[in-house]
């Protein structure tokens, strides 16, 4: 299932000047971030060089169910995990590549008595990415692949994709894709920039209908108009195609819009943006919805941070046509972190305030030790063309006990709220808390508890207790 947000758009797709949708800040790995051309970023702002990191991990760990099952048998068993970073940076180009994977050694088959135990690959990922940035042009491209054992792991963005990830209790999600984007006269009256996104999710291992293959062919192009310093127009274009398998519902979009920013006093800025929509939906339902949308904010700086008011109006595949989103935002710097809060209400058809949203991060920096706290909701679309809200918590703590050892505590809470009548909610649940211990300056020791619990109205509550202790090994390698 790969779902659209609010106006037809893969959820974790919106460019970053235009994410209507209220979303938390992803807490992702260092590795993860090496691999990332997403943000616009200008190869200068990161000091030039090169760095290459291995990290190894083997863990031995008992677990009560550890593939999350109605009735999951207890195991003892291996897990090693591999994970490999690149980065080159020079003033105008960064390269980066990263690739992990987890082994699991002596688990006991699956689905073939003739065997005794296995040594199952789960988890793998291989991102690539090249940002070339000068002044004036900008050319971007990645490659993508991961594979997730959603019974034992998956990413905030899965859940973000498809609310119903949380209730996989077996089989394997494979989401690969690519990803283009490139500028020119940046800085100059009449400007260009493209971006073209195409992604693939397929499902193995799983017989369960809800699950089914999906892609999504997007791409949007803008022209940009610097009229004055205070006043920059443009024309915009956008066309995506989400073709699911099975009983879902495609939709194809094609949109022409015009927009306007202003720079309207020093600490006050306003934007208006006005799109024609055309959404053509076939297979599990037929139909065309179209109209005008609508996507206006206004912004005022201050001492430590800015304020916002935002609304939109888009055309949606609900009973009513459009969906309507209005919000207000604070982002604040701290003495010791920030601060940002987004509080709002969207509503289906006209009526704006039906079902709040709300996204708030906090980040706290002390000298030993740090606290952030993340939620989020975001309106999803799935691949039936159902509407759910989803909502994303996650909070962590981090102490340094010592010049050796250190600890950390994580929680994370996933809630699908179905809008449809009799919708199937759930939710899902992690807690963990580990600790590490410094060996010598490369080796360190690794141990932790976890535990999970996953409900949802139409089946049993399931749950996993797991138990972990294992070594570390870290290279670094900089010329």
């Amino acid at each position: 299932m790969l779902s659209w947000s609010r106006n037809g758009a893969c959820s974790n797709n919106e460019p970053a000047h235009k994410q209507k949708l209220i979303s938390a800040q992803r807490g992702l790995t260092a590795l993860a971030l090496l691999c990332s051309v997403g943000a616009v970023v200008r190869a200068q702002d990161i000091p030039p060089g090169f760095v290459a990191r291995f990290d190894v991990t083997q863990r031995l760990e008992y677990s009560d169910n550890p593939d999350l099952e109605d009735n999951g048998e207890a195991e003892f068993f291996g897990r090693t995990l591999l994970n490999f970073g690149l980065e080159s940076v020079t003033k105008v180009q960064r390269f980066t590549l990263s690739i992990g994977t987890e082994i699991e050694e002596f688990r006991d088959a699956q689905n073939d008595a003739d065997t005794d135990s296995t040594v199952d690959v789960a988890n793998s990922s291989f991102n690539l990415g090249y940002l070339r940035n000068t002044r004036n042009a900008l050319f971007g491209a990645d490659l993508r692949y991961r594979e997730s054992d959603v019974s034992s792991t998956f990413f905030d963005d899965d859940f973000d994709q498809d609310g119903r990830v949380i209730d996989q209790d077996r089989g394997t999600r494979r989401s690969y894709g690519f990803t283009l984007r490139g500028a020119v006269g940046q800085d100059a009256p009449i400007g260009a920039d493209f971006s073209w996104r195409y992604n693939e999710i397929n499902y193995e291992g799983t017989d369960d209908p809800d699950f089914t293959d999906s892609t999504l062919n997007n791409f949007s192009g803008r022209v940009n108009f610097r009229i004055t310093p205070r006043i920059t127009t443009n024309l915009n274009a956008l066309y995506r195609d989400f073709n699911p398998s099975g009983n879902g519902v495609a939709r194809e979009t094609i949109g022409f819009g015009a927009g306007t920013d202003l720079i309207l006093s020093p600490v006050w800025n306003a934007s208006l943006g006005l799109r024609y929509d055309s959404i053509d939906r076939s297979g599990g339902e037929v139909g065309t919805d179209e109209g005008v949308s609508l996507d206006s904010s206004l912004t005022r700086t201050v001492s430590n941070g800015d304020w916002g008011l935002n609304f939109s109006s888009d055309v949606a595949t609900n009973d009513n046509g459009r969906r309507s989103f209005l919000s207000v935002s604070r982002n604040m710097d701290l003495p010791r972190g920030d601060l940002s809060v987004n509080v709002g209400v969207t509503g289906a058809g006209d009526v704006i305030g039906t079902n709040p949203l709300i996204r708030a991060n906090y980040r706290h920096i002390m000298s030993t030790s740090q606290l952030s706290f993340g939620v989020s909701q975001r309106v999803v679309v799935s691949d039936n063309n159902d509407e759910e809200i989803n909502t994303t918590l996650r909070a962590s703590y981090n102490q340094q006990i010592n010049s050796l050892s250190s600890f950390g505590v994580n929680l994370s809470f996933f809630n699908r709220n179905e809008l449809r009548d009799n919708g199937n909610d759930g939710q899902r649940v992690n807690l963990s808390l580990n600790y590490r211990y410094d060996l010598t300056r490369d080796w360190g020791l690794v141990s932790g508890v976890s535990h999970t619990l996953s409900r949802q109205d139409d089946r049993s509550d399931r749950s996993r207790n797991t138990v972990f202790v294992g070594v570390q090994r870290s290279f670094n390698w900089s010329p």
